[in-house]
């Protein structure tokens, strides 16, 4: 069993809202409402998976659009991170996090 944290945004257009509902119903499924999200676009839970399977299932499971939103799914127990979308500054992010 695996820590995690997932952080997220979502372009704001016309169908963001649905978008947005749609990732947070498949993160209330995978988790069954086990997790922390007392802070807007981060959730952090346990689950038995990796951070590329959780992304994908996240990415597949949801109406996230990889071309105008973005995702990054941390391993935080494994050091690992998964990412979807146009990470603008992916070269910090890896920098900061260290993997």
């Amino acid at each position: 069993m695996a820590s995690f944290i997932v952080t997220f945004e979502f372009k704001s257009d016309d169908t963001r809202k649905a978008r947005y509902d749609s990732f947070v119903k498949k993160i209330n499924e995978l988790t069954a409402y086990k997790h922390w999200d007392e802070t807007t676009s981060f959730y952090c839970f346990k689950l038995d998976t990796t951070a590329d399977d959780l992304c994908s299932s996240l990415y597949v499971g949801s109406d996230f659009n990889a071309t105008k939103d973005i995702m990054v799914v941390i391993d935080v127990t494994n050091k690992n991170k998964a990412v979807k979308g146009p990470l603008e500054y992916s070269s910090l992010l890896d920098l900061y996090l260290g993997f």
